[in-house]
């Protein structure tokens, strides 16, 4: 345990100079012995360690992110460089284990990013192994938006219902979604509907009541889709008192360039001057949740972004080559009946919260009785043939068995 010890003394020196006040306790008691090779740490008591643990292992205020380099644009005073945590301690043994992973665990503030292109990043296995979500309490995971079928889109969303079933002391958890279409353009499925697995994850989480305090944050242009803030909203509400507990949608962006035959002074996303950019906060509260839902305009721009990416299967024109190879007449002044428009029947399910994409609604009549009703005395004979007792008994034994 020697090299744990001096480990402590190196990394925690203060920026004057002068150690801490808890290592001036232990540090002179524990080297003097240091060269026996026992575990001198092991010789103080349980709350002295405990104050060890907590010098070497906590680093709050600062976030311990982990993939945020893959995940993507970040605003430099959110994120700088990861930090390291010296966890080494846990391995040495099943004591100090059990005493130093409450502390770990529950006094930072950790972050998990999905990889680049939307890949799962951090989320190929938990981020925090299941027997220690007991102990986190300030939580955050940063998503890029994709297909719900994708991998990312799937961990992310199995790692969350994990947290809302075992992160029994959960305080703030933050869910950043975030968009790439002004970057990479990698993942175009950038608008979070209602059957969206991580969309279903944040819905079972809020009914459990799990996180004390919960922030949906959009970043970089991503939405959710038109009244699922409200829907979400709603649910919190209705799972009982909110006195100690909040839901809160903020939005946020790195300000990405604009068009550059169109050059801006302000971001189009977020309207600030981009003169003033240090001084904008990182992230700011929305006041109606309508502004981080999408309308039907933005959606079909990202049902063209799909159709353009092939996730979503082009609808074939052959009918309609047909048809103009026919001699049809097309326009505002063809002679005849007028053209049914069944755009909005045929369009995919982008303007229902309930349909995924390639579904559409099947309708059916209610079933009605009929006007009258008729009913008639049925009897067996109808049904059964009636024989003389003769014709029976020759039917069984036959003629010669019955005469003998």
């Amino acid at each position: 345990m020697s090299n744990v010890i001096s480990r402590v003394v190196v990394e925690h020196l203060k920026p004057d100079g002068q150690q801490s006040q808890v290592l001036d306790i232990v540090l002179p008691s524990a080297t003097d012995q240091a060269s026996e090779g026992t575990d001198q740490l092991r010789r103080f008591p349980t709350e002295v360690r405990l104050m060890i643990f907590e010098e070497l292992l906590i680093v709050w205020p600062k976030t311990v992110f982990r993939g945020a380099y893959e995940f993507g644009p970040l605003d430099k005073r959110e994120f700088d460089e990861e930090i390291d945590v010296p966890w080494q301690i846990l391995q040495t043994c099943r004591k100090y284990h059990d005493e130093a992973a409450p502390i770990m665990y529950g006094k930072n503030r950790f972050v998990f990013c999905t990889g680049k292109h939307g890949e799962p990043g951090e989320f190929w296995r938990f981020p925090v192994n299941i027997h220690y979500l007991q102990y986190v309490t300030d939580l955050g995971i940063y998503f890029r938006a994709d297909s719900p079928d994708e991998q990312g889109s799937q961990r992310v969303a199995h790692f969350l219902k994990a947290i809302s079933r075992r992160a029994t002391n959960l305080k703030y958890l933050v869910v950043l979604v975030s968009s790439d279409r002004f970057y990479e353009a990698k993942c175009p499925w950038d608008i979070l509907f209602f059957h969206h697995p991580v969309c279903e994850a944040l819905i079972e989480l809020i009914e459990r009541r799990t996180a004390q305090h919960l922030k949906i944050r959009l970043h970089n242009g991503a939405l959710l889709f038109p009244s699922l803030a409200h829907f979400l909203d709603q649910t919190f509400r209705k799972n009982g008192p909110s006195a100690d507990r909040s839901l809160t949608f903020t939005s946020s962006c790195t300000c990405p360039k604009g068009c550059p035959h169109h050059p801006t002074d302000v971001c189009f996303l977020c309207d600030w001057p981009k003169q003033q950019k240090e001084s904008k906060p990182i992230e700011k509260v929305v006041s109606h949740l309508c502004s981080v839902e999408s309308c039907e305009g933005r959606m079909m721009e990202m049902q063209d972004d799909l159709f353009e990416h092939g996730i979503l299967p082009l609808e074939e024109d052959s009918e309609g080559d047909s048809e103009g190879d026919d001699g049809v007449e097309f326009g505002l002044f063809v002679a005849g009946l007028p053209f049914e428009d069944d755009y909005d029947e045929s369009r995919l399910g982008f303007s229902s919260g309930y349909l995924l994409p390639g579904q559409s609604r099947r309708y059916r009549s209610q079933i009605t009785a009929p006007e009258v009703w008729s009913f008639r005395q049925m009897t067996l004979l109808e049904f059964f043939k009636v024989i003389e007792y003769g014709q029976y008994l020759d039917m069984v034994f036959g003629p010669a068995g019955f005469e003998s």
